[in-house]
């Protein structure tokens, strides 16, 4: 069985990658999401029938190149809590606004599938590039 880090750091490499199935492989069908307040994409999505659509297709649609590239992930095996500061980038497609934003993302891996993420991030500072 894959690791807590091993699995989110995947993530992150099937993300860089463009393997969109493997983005989700891992993620449990009722995961829970939870976008930072304050941002165009905040709020609580449970299960992947509500965070594909409001969370990934959202951002296929209105960003060119967006991606989360990780700096470190700390992982706590014995928990499953995983922490990742990464830096978002990519244009907004509709103001042709490039971002480069700081974010921290929580993740909870149980039994080798991700059960909950939450995005820490500067909302402000995100929707600079979107407005």
């Amino acid at each position: 069985m894959t690791n807590a880090h091993d699995t989110i750091a995947a993530h992150y490499a099937a993300g860089a990658a463009g393997d969109v199935p493997s983005i989700f492989k891992d993620f449990s069908d009722d995961i829970v999401w939870k976008e930072s307040d304050g941002g165009s994409y905040a709020g609580t999505y449970r299960g992947m029938a509500e965070v594909v659509p409001n969370i990934f297709e959202r951002i296929n649609s209105e960003w060119e190149g967006f991606g989360a590239v990780p700096e470190y992930i700390i992982a706590d095996e014995a928990t499953g809590k995983v922490a990742a500061v990464c830096t978002y980038v990519g244009t907004f497609r509709a103001t042709g606004k490039p971002q480069n934003v700081r974010v921290v993302h929580l993740w909870t891996v149980r039994d080798g599938k991700v059960v909950a993420f939450e995005q820490v991030v500067d909302s402000a500072e995100q929707n600079k590039s979107m407005s």
